[in-house]
């Protein structure tokens, strides 16, 4: 059971350390889930063979975000936001290859503007799952050129910000998106390439590098970092050390060979060190979403020979994870051995029952505390979503926001969950009156070891 005078609360009644005050509270958004009319990515072509999103769902309006930014920023500050991730659609600033769109830049410069007039902390992601259209036909992040491409893009967002924005994450949690595109198969480019998954890994990496560079160039100050989306696995079985060499390898991977190379140059294949790429990261990013389950099964080499189940043996879709927020606990302390400060960049869960998001949340930010109570240097959290939005192959059946969008009306309402938040928010801690109102049957057991 945890200490509770030493970590500030009391049994019974939820109380937490006072954050910081510069502590970046926020939420994420994700461009092509909620902005809608990105028509010249990868994922709108992927979107319209049917079989390929749950109901034949598309994001052609998704929730409107690229028409409604001032508004949903508006409800955000109201909502005690102090700091906003989002991504720019890379198609939308080069719809064609080597043409830069004015107006796109000019949109996102706004919503740069925009956070800063509601002083919401901009960070900004340059790369999360999509592609151009002319990028994934030329091989996408295979193309041996794909990290000069990004390279040039980086340089055109960077300038069309004009140093307002101080971090910034050129891609986000690479790994997952190229495993569920070669390995899962659910994601462009649909196909099993387990060395092309290997070159287009490094190329990303690569091109972490070019961007890093291209925004201390121009912003001497910035800080930048990489965002993975980090996981505990368990073996299905402990005592078969299939299933256990299953587990970890799957944590290697997610885990530690991106963070390894940006950080340490660290390279897992032939050539088995990438100089260049050390020291590029200024902070590290962690996505979690809780504890998955695998199994060996031979006949998935490009999933790196494993299965997601339930707990009991189920199978279960990619995206299954059960809730385990010491998980969170663990992945911090470990990414304590780069020395850098840690962001988690994505947490959040995937309900349309609030009063467990809302327990959910009491369980991240617990661990949390207690983390930053051991010492560890976390800089901000960002809930995983402001809004609900296109969630991929799933299309609109998983709603992750704190805000309630209506699909039909596109209205939105603020969640239970987003008040709860906004108490963290603003006090930069619990008041003990905040887990009795949100969740009255959440008690601190569920931060035990």
């Amino acid at each position: 059971m945890i200490d509770a005078t030493r970590f500030g609360m009391r049994l019974g009644t939820f109380f937490l350390a006072t954050f910081p005050s510069e502590f970046l509270w926020g939420a994420s958004l994700s461009a092509h889930q909620v902005e809608g009319g990105n028509f010249f990515n990868d994922w709108w072509r992927w979107e319209q063979r049917p079989g390929r999103v749950e109901k034949s769902a598309s994001a052609e309006r998704a929730a409107d975000h690229y028409a409604r930014f001032q508004a949903d920023f508006d409800l955000a500050r109201k909502l005690g936001h102090k700091a906003h991730l989002f991504s720019v659609e890379w198609s939308r600033v080069e719809p064609e290859q080597g043409r830069f769109d004015d107006n796109a830049l000019a949109h996102y410069a706004d919503v740069v503007d925009a956070l800063r007039v509601r002083e919401i902390e901009p960070v900004c992601v340059l790369q999360h799952v999509t592609l151009p259209t002319w990028c994934a036909d030329n091989y996408g992040w295979r193309h041996a050129h794909a990290p000069r491409f990004f390279e040039r893009y980086a340089q055109h967002v960077v300038d069309a910000f004009q140093g307002k924005c101080r971090w910034w994450i050129p891609l986000q949690e690479p790994v997952h998106t190229l495993l569920m595109g070669h390995g899962e198969r659910l994601w462009p480019p649909g196909k099993a390439r387990p060395l092309g998954l290997v070159r287009a890994l490094r190329n990303m990496i690569l091109a972490h590098v070019n961007a890093y560079r291209v925004i201390h160039n121009s912003c001497p100050g910035a800080s930048v970092g990489p965002a993975i989306c980090a996981r505990i696995c368990r073996p299905l079985e402990a005592e078969s050390s299939w299933d256990l060499r299953t587990a970890r390898h799957e944590e290697f991977w997610f885990n530690n060979v991106f963070l390894d190379a940006v950080n340490d140059g660290r390279w897992p294949f032939h050539p088995r060190h990438l100089p260049e790429a050390a020291e590029t990261a200024d902070f590290v990013g962690l996505a979690y979403f809780g504890r998955q389950t695998l199994c060996f099964d031979p006949t998935r080499p490009t999933r790196l020979f494993g299965r997601t189940t339930t707990s009991d043996g189920t199978p279960a879709p990619a995206w299954h994870f059960d809730n385990y927020p010491q998980g969170m606990a663990k992945l911090i302390h470990g990414a304590q051995r780069y020395g850098k400060p840690i962001i988690i960049t994505a947490n959040g869960l995937a309900t349309n029952d609030d009063v467990e998001r809302c327990a959910y949340l009491l369980d991240h930010i617990g661990v949390l505390a207690r983390c930053m109570e051991d010492g560890v240097d976390v800089r901000g959290y960002f809930h995983r979503a402001l809004l609900d939005g296109f969630e991929w192959n799933r299309g609109y059946s998983a709603r992750y926001g704190l805000i309630h969008v209506d699909w039909d009306s596109l209205v939105r309402t603020p969640n239970g969950s987003a008040y709860l938040y906004k108490d963290a928010c603003e006090s930069c801690t619990f008041p003990p009156r905040t887990a009795e109102r949100y969740v009255p049957d959440w008690h601190e057991d569920t931060l035990e070891e």
